[in-house]
Parts: structure tokens; sequence; C-alpha cells
């Protein structure tokens, strides 16, 4: 028995490896190795932990391992893979060996060479077959919704009219894999709750759009909201995606009668402003806004076609002349976005909430197939179903983060910043962006009212910019608990939160160096809000819940073209250029920007890897998303080690450093000196004396941050940076970080100590 034991133990133990490593790629080219997991699906194991660089010809490494881990070599300072192999496998030829079977006792050695890279590693990502293969599907399925009845069929397959919604719907859905859309009126490839997939529900939806029921628009609006919040339908249950259909066509015939009767009153009484016509325009407006509102969540990127026309219909014209050739974020499957997330590429995955295709029975992701606006006041955020108030005491109810700002420069999120208060920076600041806090229900109000106000109005045309609102609030904490406004959060916020973090785990898993998921935020906001070009210092994988969103997308580093702002400014991570209508003459380096574009839509999940630059804009119509950051494994490498064009922000970090090591309390006034010279109202006082012996801290800071880099895989992150006098570098700094924003301030009589100027922000209406 004693033996037997022994002999199990030895066979759950895994045998084990050492491992040696050697780099023989030549021309200078280094790799740096990392543990990447144990044995599983090739290619889709995320890195893991650093093992240090390999120099090239001949660079090596040693380590103690077991059996089935795998380790990877990448391209230096970046995570392009070179080579892959499994310790103890069979594609591990080993150069010597202890003989007999694998115990726990024994070890064997084996050498890894990588002569050229791709050793070890299977084809992988989207290939042209599989793309071509979508793209012939995509457009079989639009091609049914204009197809003509052939002689050989009956009218049993297309009824007497064969134009008829009924008919052009079934003919869509008998087609695998193709689904028919309410909203866009034509058939494409199936999506997540935009499209109907189902011969019987094309025919339930018909007989809603053929009624000639004569019923009142109110009495349709009502039907609707039942169907959304009770009632069982076409095999979904309350809120899905099936009874939301069936809801839009309710709300299309609600609209249209309340447009017959609007024109009817109209007719009859000749003045606007007859109680009458009041209430028929109250009516159309109502239904309006609700069927445009449930728009917004039966939409989709349908296809590659459909992307690239959203792309094209929603570009800025003017960034459009700088950047004519912006490239795309690909849209992939779940397993051809393996690859691209593995590599910390960004990527859209299309098919994560794609039932068929993942076995699921039912609707079982809330935030794709559940949330609407609605949803979100009625059963989650809403005072009275999620936070119901006893005694009137109305204290615990919640208020959540709103931006608002008028329509042509909505939203810059801004918040004071401890260094500017420490350090003395001199940043002067006028925020048009009005911060406030509401309740839920409230924000629902201003929303809605906002949306049916514009509806049906004389002076719709008027270009007179509109207050838009943008609501931002943290529902999960660094722990991964559900939380409102930092506190408790309602069991059904909570649940779904579970649901989607389940959902997304396998896709999360790969990112690299993941560890958990870290905070989770919720974005809801009108159409035309933009959110300024900025970056963040995490992965994230940010959900589309309703409408269409445009991204505009950066790599990462890239301060010189991008011009960010100072640290201790309050929009510190954001960009000094405006995308919209971008200023060569003051930023004139944006032209070397390398940009993308990406329009994502309900059910589509974007991978956007950490210090990635983005901008999220909203020209189709109202959205909300829930965005999932992440956290990294304590045994990943600082993220400038393993990527070189973040070692441009070490740079920046160091230089600034250099100055308030020393200087301290004085810190942002030196740096305005410096940057503007004689021009600074500060240069005088400091004297040249000071002001160049700050300036050799600087050229110390360059020197310093060189001979760190060059200890690195890949070395500065621009080649050429090595031939620039550090001196060079140092001006560079301060041209593109301090110089515009004192240089403006300065000329307008602003000193240090002078408050933020809110005179520009917003103006709230009187109930806010």
């Amino acid at each position: 028995q004693q033996q037997q034991r022994q002999q199990q133990q030895q066979r759950r133990t895994p045998g084990r490896v050492r491992a040696t490593f050697v780099n023989n790629l030549p021309n200078s080219t280094s790799a740096n190795l990392y543990w990447a997991g144990n044995v599983g699906r090739a290619n889709e194991r995320s890195l893991q932990m650093y093992y240090g660089p390999l120099g090239p010809d001949g660079g090596r490494r040693t380590i103690d391992g077991y059996a089935g881990q795998v380790f990877v070599l990448t391209e230096e300072g970046g995570y392009e893979r070179l080579g892959e192999y499994t310790l103890g496998g069979s594609s591990a030829p080993s150069s010597s060996s202890s003989g007999g079977g694998k115990t726990a006792s024994s070890e064997e050695e084996e050498t890894h060479v990588l002569s050229s890279p791709g050793d070890g590693i299977d084809a992988w990502g989207a290939t042209e077959t599989s793309a071509s293969r979508r793209e012939e599907h995509a457009r079989t399925c639009r091609s049914l919704a204009t197809t003509t009845r052939d002689e050989s069929q009956s009218d049993d397959d297309y009824g007497e009219e064969i134009d008829a919604f009924s008919t052009r719907c079934r003919r869509c859905a008998r087609e695998v894999g193709c689904g028919y859309s309410l909203v866009r009126e034509g058939c494409f490839a199936s999506r997540p709750t935009a499209t109907i997939d189902g011969v019987g529900e094309c025919e339930v939806v018909g007989s809603i759009r053929e009624s000639n029921v004569n019923i009142s628009a109110t009495a349709w609006m009502n039907r609707a909201t039942r169907l959304t919040t009770t009632t069982t339908v076409g095999g979904g249950g309350r809120g899905s995606a099936a009874s939301m259909r069936l809801a839009y066509a309710h709300l299309e015939k609600a609209a249209e009668r309340s447009s017959l009767a609007l024109s009817d009153a109209r007719e009859r009484n000749n003045l606007d402003d007859d109680a009458l016509v009041r209430t028929a325009l109250s009516t159309y407006r109502r239904a309006r806004a609700a069927l445009s509102e449930l728009a917004t969540k039966l939409e989709a990127v349908f296809d590659d076609d459909d992307y690239d026309d959203l792309i094209r219909a929603s570009r800025h014209p003017s960034l459009a002349q700088v950047h004519p050739n912006m490239g795309r974020v690909p849209r992939r499957t779940a397993e051809e976005a393996m690859d691209l997330v593995l590599r910390g590429m960004p990527v859209v995955i299309t098919d994560v909430y794609d039932k068929e295709k993942n076995g699921d029975d039912d609707d079982d992701d809330p935030v794709v197939h559940e949330w609407t606006l609605d949803y979100l006041n009625r059963e989650v955020f809403g005072v009275t179903a999620a936070f119901p108030v006893d005694d009137g005491d109305r204290a615990s109810v919640p208020k959540f983060n709103v931006a608002a700002d008028a329509s042509t420069r909505c939203c810059r999120y801004f918040e004071p910043q401890g260094k500017a208060r420490e350090r003395g920076y001199p940043y002067p600041f006028e925020p048009t962006t009005h911060l406030y806090r509401d309740t839920f229900d409230g924000f629902v109000g201003t929303v809605r009212k906002a949306n049916r106000d514009s509806i049906g109005k004389k002076d719709n045309n008027s270009t007179r910019p509109r207050l838009l609102h943008y609501l931002h609030e943290i529902v999960m904490n660094r722990e991964g608990e559900a939380t409102v406004a930092g506190g408790r959060a309602p069991r059904r916020l909570a649940d779904d939160l579970a649901a989607a973090t389940s959902r997304l785990r396998p896709l999360a898993s790969k990112q690299p160096f993941f560890s958990d998921y870290s905070y989770a935020k919720v974005w809801l906001g009108q159409r035309g809000i933009v959110m300024p070009m900025h970056y963040d210092a995490t992965d994230n994988l940010y959900v589309v819940a309703w409408g269409r969103k445009r991204a505009i997308i950066g790599g990462p580093g890239q301060l010189d073209a991008l011009y960010p702002y100072p640290n201790g400014h309050p929009l510190v991570g954001s960009s000094q250029v405006n995308l919209t209508e971008p200023d060569l003459d003051r930023h004139p380096r944006f032209v070397d920007a390398d940009l993308w574009e990406v329009v994502v839509g309900p059910g589509d999940v974007l991978y956007l890897p950490a210090h990635w630059w983005h901008q999220f804009e909203q020209p189709f119509e109202d959205t909300a998303a829930l965005n999932l950051w992440s956290t990294e494994r304590d045994e990943a490498p600082d993220a400038h080690v393993r990527d070189a064009r973040i070692r441009e922000h070490v740079l920046a970090y160091q230089l600034e450093e250099s100055i308030a090591r020393d200087s301290r309390k004085d810190s942002g006034i030196v740096l305005d000196a410096l940057a503007n010279g004689k021009r600074s109202p500060y240069y005088d006082a400091l004297g040249e004396r000071r002001l160049r012996q700050e300036r050799e801290a600087m050229v110390g800071a360059v020197h310093r941050w060189r001979h760190e880099m060059s200890q690195l895989p890949g070395g500065d992150p621009v080649k050429t940076d090595n031939d620039r006098p550090a001196d060079e570098l140092v001006d560079n700094y301060l041209n593109r970080t301090h110089r515009h924003i004192m240089r403006e301030a300065s000329q307008e009589g602003w000193h240090v100590g002078d408050r933020w100027d809110l005179s520009q922000a917003a103006t709230l209406p009187r109930g806010l």
C-alpha cells in the first residue's frame, strides 16, 4: 500500500525540468522570456511572470521548472511572440536526460534555441478564408431582403404582397445565421438583440405592424410597457430581446397613431397653442421619444460593410484632412481575437454574446440582453425599486456623477490634483463642463425630457448648442464588490455584474499578466457627447449595452504627437490636442500621430489595452456601456520593462521629478520659466543662475533615463533619441507639456494662487 501511494504521488507530481533558453537571433535582436502558465490550448496562454531579457547572438538563461510549463520568448520591448516552448513536451528536445520515468525526484535537462521567429507557434487569428466567408455570408443575408419571388415558389411561401414585412422577414429568418432588423428594415448577419432570427417571431411582429385595430397611441404605448416589464412573448421573458422587438412594433403603431392625431388636430384648429393640439403634440413627442429610446437597444454594427459606412459617416472633416488614412481596429470572433489580446493589441470581439454559437438557452447576460434605460431605472438604480426609503428619509438614496456641457464641447471630466497644491503648479483652468450629482431617477427624467422637447419643435434645426448630460459612476470596487456612490448596491446590480464578469472571464484571462477584475464603471449619455483623448494605465474590456459609439485610438507613448497635460493639471492623462478641430500651429507634431478608428455597437466588446490613447464619441444616438478594468499579477514586470513604447512616460515623469525634488513648492513656476524663458512672469525672480542649475538637473535625468533604458530589451522607445542631445529632449518635453498652457495664462494676467475660473461652466436648468 505504501508503494502504491508513492507511485500515485509520483504520477500526480510533474517531473522537474532544468531548461536553458538560447536566443540565436542575429542583428542585435533581444528577446524577453516569460512564463505563460501550464499546458493548455495552443497559443491561448497569457503572459504571467517575467524572467528577464536574453541578448542577441547566443544570450541564454537557465531556469528550474516542471514538465508542462509553457515559456514564451517575445520581441524586444513588446508582446509579439517569437517562440513558445513546453517543458518536458514533444516540442522540447532534450540535450541530456537522467533516464528512466519522470518522478518527483528525477530531473531532465533540455535546451530550447530560438533561431528564427515563430518557433513552436501555430498559425492563429483571422485568416483570409474566415474573413472572406464572413463577408460572403453577410452579403448573402443582405440580398435576402431585396430578392424577388422565383416563379417556382408558391404564394404560401411569400404571401400575396411580395414587399410586405412578414414576407421579407420570413425569407431572411429562414437562412441560417441571418436575421431581420426592425430598425434598419433589412436582412443582416444575426446579431444579439438586434435581429429577428425565427419565422414565428416574424409572423407575430408582422401581425402588429399590419394591424388596423383602432386604438389610441397611449394604448399602444401601454401595451409596449407591459411587454418589457411583465409578460412573456415569443419564448422570451420580460425585458428579453424578443419582447423588446415586439414592444418596438407597438411603439411604431403608437408613433403612427399620434402623428395622425396631431395632423388632424392642426387641421381642425390651425393653432399650435390650442389645447387639443398641445395634447396631441405631447403624445406624439412621448411616442417618438419612446420609439427612439428603444431603437438604440436594437441597433448594431452588423457587418464589415456596415462598419466601413459608419466610420466614413462619422469622421471629423478637419481631422480627416490631417489624418486621411487612419487604421481601423479589426473586428474578430472570440477565437480569432485571442492572438491580438495576447499581444496587447486592440480588437472588437463580435460574438461573445452569440447565443447559438455559445450554446446558450436563454438571454442570460443582462448587460447586452436586458439593460435599457427603463430596466436600469426600474430594476437596478431607481429609488423606488432598488433603494426603498422608509419614513420619508431620503438620505440613503445614492446620487450619481453627471457631467453636463454644451453639445459642441461635452464633456471633459476633471479633478483637482494633490500634486498641484504640494508643488505649486501654476496651472490656470477654466472648465466648461459642469459636474453635479443626481439620483438615477432624476438623470432619467432629465434625459427623457430633453429628448421629448427636441421632437417636433419648429426651431429643431437651430444651430444653438443644447445641453448634454453624461452619467459616469463606479459600480464595482477593486475587490470586485458591487457598489453605488461608494456605498451599498442593490442585489440586482450584483447579480448583473456577476453574470457579466463570468461571461467575459475567458476573454479577460488572456490579457497579458491578468490577475482579476478591478473597477467597473457605467457610462450613460446622449447623442453628441465626446470624451476627449486620454489614456488609462490598466487593460479595459468595454461592453456596449445600447447605442453605437465611435472611438479614435492611438498606441502607447506618442507624447511628442499628442501633447499630454502636466502631471499636476486637472486634465492629467489627457491630450491637449482637440481632435475635432486640430490646431497644427499650436500642435505641429500631431501630424505624426498614429491613430486608428473604430465603431462599436450593442453586443460588441472592445479590448482596449493599457496606455492606449482613446477618445469616445456618440455621433449616432444615445448610448450606454459598462467597462471593466483589470489588475495585474504581482509577478508582472513594470509596464515600461515589457513595452518599450511606455518608456517615454518614464522620461517625462523623471524630468518633472528632477525639478520637484529640489524646488518643491516652486516646482510649477520653475517649469514655467524654463518653458517660456523671459516671457514667463517668474523668470526674473528666479534668476538665470538658478534656472541654469535646474536645467542641468533635467539634463542629468535624461542621462540616467538613457542608461536605465539601455539595460532593457529594446532600449530607447525611439531609436533616434540616442542621437539627439539631452538638451534637445529637455526642450522637447517643456515645449509639448508646459509652454502653451502657461504662456496663454501669462498673457491674460493669470497668476499663481488664483482660483479656477468657473465663469465658463455650463449653466444647469433651474431644477438641477
